[in-house]
């Protein structure tokens, strides 16, 4: 006899994607430089989330550049199964593992990598530094915090007594 959750339990690209896509929540702009997208292999192979991470990040963008081998057939970043909190010795086998993603991100062109995993963001920021590539990485979250239209009612009214106090 298993728990069952009360309410369904979803991964933050589906919510992400269904809210941009319904109308839920809307984007002032797009991100103007060039994007590509990391397709982590927990949340796209075991997820099955490759469509709608491609999908969220190119209603993101203005620019999206996918990498060479998409979705089931991306790379992994090298990144995953606890590797990155290990440290010394399995950083210099987490870069070499990592190179080839290094390379496809390079080969794209992008400024900046939307990635959707905790462990995949920090493999490739150090990615990004060791092989010395000219882009950031940045979780969705960040990204449509950054470029999302905030509905009036919703924004903070000044308070007037604070002003007149100070």
């Amino acid at each position: 006899m298993g728990y069952t959750p009360k309410q369904e339990v979803i991964h933050s690209v589906e919510l992400f994607h269904d809210y941009i896509r319904d109308g839920r929540i809307k984007l002032k702009e797009k991100i103007k430089v060039p994007t590509t997208v990391q397709d982590p292999c927990n949340v796209i192979r075991n997820g099955g989330l490759a469509l709608k991470n491609r999908r969220l990040a190119e209603m993101l963008s203005e620019d999206f550049r996918p990498m060479t081998y998409q979705g089931n057939y991306n790379y992994c970043c090298c990144g995953g199964g606890g590797a990155i909190p290990m440290g010394g010795e399995m950083r210099k086998h987490r870069m070499a593992g990592g190179k080839v993603k290094a390379e496809q991100i390079k080969a794209t062109g992008a400024k900046l990598v939307l990635v959707p995993c905790h462990n995949c963001i920090d493999q490739i920021r150090d990615l990004i530094k060791e092989h010395k590539i000219d882009a950031k990485a940045i979780h969705f979250k960040e990204a449509i915090a950054e470029h999302m239209a905030i509905p009036e009612e919703m924004i903070p009214k000044e308070d007037d007594e604070a002003e007149t106090e100070s």
